[in-house]
């Protein structure tokens, strides 16, 4: 005489298996806010990443100029020359703009994936690297 479960409603048909429309749209729901967050936040985090790179790159073009004029008693008149002497930009970072001019290497970098332009001016400003727009 045990007393039987109650999910005995499921053979009649009233009850079925899986997730009802509003559980699904619950879930989409959740889905696209987490995604809506996430997203700007990633793309941010890239930008400041290609910044950190191009900023990364023009100091280490500062040390292979100072390495050219100790060695060569003069900065690179071009970026062939330059990068001649070993030094190469890294992947998606791009020169836009490369001049000696008055004893000085007027530079400026962008990366693929930031909307801002890096300045430096070799060694009329030191190693001051700043956003250029």
């Amino acid at each position: 005489m045990g007393s039987k479960p109650l999910r005995n409603i499921e053979r009649g048909g009233s009850k079925s298996s899986g997730f009802s429309l509003i559980e699904l749209l619950i879930v989409v729901a959740i889905i696209t806010i987490l995604a809506a967050i996430a997203i700007p936040r990633y793309e941010a985090s890239v930008a400041a990443a290609g910044d950190a790179t191009c900023k990364a790159d023009l100091r280490n073009a500062m040390t292979a100029l100072a390495r050219s004029a100790v060695i060569n008693g003069t900065y690179p008149s071009t970026i062939a020359e330059l990068e001649s002497s070993g030094y190469s930009l890294s992947s998606q970072v791009s020169w836009d703009k490369y001049e000696l001019k008055d004893g000085s290497v007027h530079m400026h970098l962008e990366h693929a994936k930031s909307e801002n332009k890096w300045h430096a001016n070799y060694p009329k400003e030191g190693t001051e690297i700043e956003i250029r727009n």
